[in-house]
């Protein structure tokens, strides 16, 4: 099993866009100085192979407008910036104000998204690339500024024309990881069900992993939806991935659905293996994503590994085998929470086994897109004009203090580096740009995994240097380092500055021979880099997360509300449109996400700045948990529809509704003491005695050897929503007590 989880990681990064990323950026960055070290001319194949590598910073995935503006855009910024840092090297203090406006206008383009940023990165990149060459007259700058324009343009034109040639490449790539992220969530739920789990423990897990899901699942939006949004169904490939992305989405909520009291559960099949049937079911269903994820990152069809509805049946003889050996029917409904996960993970199923149908485009005849579902308003829009760049130039903006922040830190890195007469002065600066993020536990992550990185990457080029003087060798060793490198930056930072390190140590042993020398400079300045973006970040006006925490709790409250409040509207016979259903559910998970990764980067900070944390914790846990009973409740109506509508649905919505604002209102310090308590309800108690009434009248029902009935069904139905919203209900009071009143 395990052999066979490896060769599936093999595959999955082999087929992702990292890889294919860091394959596309090493032919552009390799091509140039090959082509021109065989003209004796290698300073300007780096020059150009540095170009290439600075615009591929900017090529992130997206519609083909936006790849083609940001590569225009990238191309003119890098060659001004690399002709003026020319021109003004040889005059300190000019050099020195160049710097400071340098950083602080590409920081501050952090304000127009991943892109934007990126293309900050790269023209700050070639800032200090150019600050790493020597006695550059105004001739040779202007000559090495050119072939930096002739590299921007060769990575541009290479882009272009290989997503001119697959242009469904990112697309897959991206919902095929998204598949598998959400086959992992899915896996760690799964361990809910394993004998003796930490529940609350599994529960951060869970947690960290919805984050990522998220994350996958906006990205594909952004790529899939936008191109789509004007051209819905205009090629079979186009079709099945929307299919497929809808279809995922639908499922993860089912997913949630599946929520129940764990703690019960476990305590109630103590000692039965019906839980470890269902633990071993999940963990099947996992495979079949993570099979239906490889297939469509590969573009390649996919078909079922197991036969689901076998296993299913054979959990489901497991329950009724329990259900024989109670004596009376109140006991028997302990098993109810068992027949409704079961009956989640059957409509999984069909979704999963309709997930490899999809990906066979032969097979897309009879399937349709809802064309109510406006597919233009699941995604954002990003403003690129000035008006945005001018609204963040106050100290409110985070980023513009980040942009204060770098620039101060590299200007001092300049400064310090003229002083000391470091020969690599460009190392330090390279650092700086590179760890110095606008959140602190970003930034002290980035500094130790950089550090790490740098320390192991040196001693591996310093060892092979040690055993081997071969240029052929080291040059295929620099080769693999390029692909490494490129390869796992976006995903593994500490691995691609390994491959960076060693790298960089082997292209400066080609250049300027003096191995050693390189290695121990190149620490020496990671460190000095690394030391003053820890530095700024801690004293320069630093962002703690603790001060965003209030209005990320309060937007994820009002999202889970909206959410609650669509989909109860079906109890009470109201017709929600599909558009805004699936939107408010979007708008959930993204607000909960937000949250948790909130969360996450305050625990990274000092520990006097991670104000409440526990208390934060624990109101994201149950903030999650009432989007499960939420989810399972909109997936009962959906896939069953309620046949038995109660009053009292109604007035219970409308009371937990009023519960939610007033924990809103507690949530947000400057409204906190407007909330009122909610006043009481009796409809708890009218449900409850409906819900005994069925009980008493299906148990006469057994007694006199009657068989399925509208009884029967309308007790089940009402058990169902009966426990999901008691299970909301008991939620609210134990939130209004976290919020810090009872």
């Amino acid at each position: 099993m395990r052999t066979e989880q490896r060769i599936n990681d093999i595959k999955s990064f082999l087929y992702s866009y990292h890889f294919s990323n860091g394959l596309r950026t090493t032919i552009s960055v390799v091509v140039p100085s090959l082509v021109f070290a065989a003209f004796g001319k290698l300073d300007l194949g780096i020059a150009m192979s540095m170009g290439a590598l600075c615009t591929a910073l900017s090529d992130v995935p997206g519609t083909i407008v936006h790849k083609r503006n940001g590569l225009i855009i990238s191309t003119i910024l890098i060659f001004f910036t690399a002709l003026g840092t020319g021109l003004l090297m040889p005059y300190v203090v000019p050099m020195g104000i160049w710097i400071l406006l340098c950083c602080f206008v590409f920081a501050m383009m952090l304000v127009y998204g991943n892109r934007g940023g990126n293309i900050g990165t790269g023209a700050l990149l070639v800032m200090v690339s150019m600050l790493g060459e020597t006695q550059l007259t105004p001739a040779l700058t202007l000559l090495h500024s050119s072939m930096v324009l002739l590299g921007s343009l060769w990575y541009a034109v290479l882009a272009l024309i290989l997503w001119q040639i697959r242009p469904y490449l990112n697309v897959q790539q991206a919902l095929g990881d998204c598949i598998l992220q959400t086959a992992r969530y899915l896996e760690v739920r799964a361990n809910f069900y394993t004998p003796g789990v930490d529940v609350a423990q599994n529960f951060k897990a869970v947690l960290a992993q919805q984050v990522i899901v998220n994350e996958k699942q906006e990205h594909v939006r952004e790529l899939l939806l936008k191109r789509r949004s004007a051209q819905q169904g205009t090629t079979s490939i186009n079709k099945s991935m929307v299919l497929i992305f809808l279809d995922m989405v639908d499922l993860q909520e089912q997913i949630m659905a599946s929520q129940t009291d764990y703690n019960a559960l476990q305590k109630d099949f103590k000692g039965q293996e019906i839980l470890e049937k269902f633990h071993a079911l999940i963990l099947e269903f996992t495979e079949e994503l993570k099979t239906i994820g490889l297939a469509v990152a590969s573009g390649q069809r996919s078909l079922p590994r197991s036969n689901l509805k076998y296993d299913m049946e054979k959990v489901k003889k497991a329950i009724a085998d329990i259900t024989l050996v109670l004596p009376t029917l109140k006991e028997r409904t302990r098993t109810i929470p068992l027949t409704n996960i079961l009956q989640n993970l059957q409509d999984m199923a069909q979704r999963i086994y309709n997930l490899h149908r999809l990906t066979r485009l032969e097979r897309l005849k009879d399937a349709s897109i809802d064309p109510k579902l406006e597919l233009s308003k699941f995604t954002t829009r990003q403003k690129y004009d000035l008006e945005t760049f001018r609204d963040n130039l106050t100290f409110k903006s985070h980023i513009f203090r980040h942009a204060i922040r770098v620039s101060l830190a590299t200007v001092t890195g300049y400064t310090l580096g003229a002083v000391l007469h470091l020969d690599r002065v460009y190392w330090i600066l390279l650092t700086i740009v590179v760890i110095l993020k606008p959140g602190f536990g970003l930034t002290r992550s980035r500094s130790i995994q950089r550090l790490i990185g740098t320390v192991t990457g040196a001693l591996f080029a310093a060892a092979l240097l040690y055993l081997t003087h071969n240029d052929t060798v080291i040059f295929i060793s620099m080769l693999l380092c390029i692909l490494g490198a490129y390869s796992f930056m976006s995903f593994q930072y500490t691995v691609s500055v390994f491959f960076v390190t060693p790298f960089i140590i082997f292209l400066l042993h080609f250049l300027h021979p003096s191995d050693l020398y390189n290695v121990t400079q190149r620490v020496l300045d990671t460190f000095i880099g690394g030391g003053l973006a820890f530095v700024a970040n801690m004293v320069l006006w630093p962002t703690w997360e603790h001060n965003f925490v209030p209005d990320y709790m309060k937007k994820m409250m009002v999202a889970n509300r909206k959410y609650f409040e669509l989909v109860l509207r079906a109890y009470s016979n109201e017709t929600v449109p599909v558009t805004d259903f699936k939107l408010a559910r979007k708008d959930t998970y993204v607000a909960t996400a937000n949250m948790m990764s909130a969360f996450q980067r305050m625990l990274s900070e000092p520990k006097s700045k991670q104000k409440d944390a526990s208390r934060v914790y624990h109101l994201v846990v149950l903030n999650h948990t009432l989007t499960s009973h939420t989810a399972a409740l909109a997936a009962y109506s959906m896939h069953h529809g309620v046949q038995f509508p109660r009053p009292e649905y109604r007035e219970i919505t409308d009371y937990l509704l009023h519960y939610m604002d007033q924990l809103i209102l507690m949530i947000d310090p400057g409204t906190a003491a407007q909330a009122q308590p909610a006043p009481p309800v009796h409809a708890f108690d009218r449900l409850d005695a409906h819900l005994e009434n069925l009980v008493h009248l299906r148990q006469q029902e057994i007694n006199e050897g009657k068989g399925a009935t509208p009884t029967r069904d309308e007790m089940l139905e009402t058990k169902q929503v009966h426990d999901q919203l008691t299970a909301i209900f008991s939620l609210m009071k134990d939130m209004s007590k976290a919020a810090g009143k009872a």
